[in-house]
């Protein structure tokens, strides 16, 4: 009876120690379903909430989205923005693309519009519907893009 005891004090003793040792060694956070993290913080979630140090490894991971495109770079000669637009998408270049010939077509590839660059370089897209745009210049050095016009 007694090794018997002994037996179940040490099991509990060694469970209880490697539990403590199991938290402190953890690089992570025990966490709830509540708490909040930072995208890459690594985290422990527990399978079982009264067994705060078991529960599956992980690595949170940053997703996007919104309906949004950063600020396009296309071959490093042109950067195009807003994008989303509502009306004007402005163009930034090392060249002026002054009176450059602009054309604009529509998803299912019909020609909408056919414009000149502004002096601002700026491209009044104010007249179109919402939707996405093909725009196309007619130097053929400068690669067509998607406007998302809403």
């Amino acid at each position: 009876m007694k090794s018997l005891l002994l037996f179940g004090f040490l099991t509990l003793s060694l469970t209880v120690s490697s539990q403590t040792l199991i938290q402190s060694v953890n690089s992570g956070s025990v966490i709830a379903n509540s708490s909040s993290i930072s995208v890459g913080e690594i985290v422990v979630v527990p399978q079982n909430q009264n067994q705060s140090s078991t529960g599956i490894i992980g690595l949170l991971a940053q997703t996007q989205q919104a309906l949004e495109v950063p600020q396009l770079e296309l071959s490093n000669k042109i950067t195009v923005f807003p994008n989303p637009t509502t009306a004007t998408v402005y163009f930034q270049t090392e060249t002026n693309l002054t009176h450059e010939k602009v054309l604009v077509f529509n998803i299912t590839g019909q020609l909408v519009s056919e414009q000149k660059i502004a002096a601002d370089n700026s491209l009044d897209l104010s007249i179109l519907q919402n939707g996405v745009y093909l725009i196309q210049f007619s130097n053929k050095n400068i690669n067509s893009f998607k406007i998302i016009k809403h």
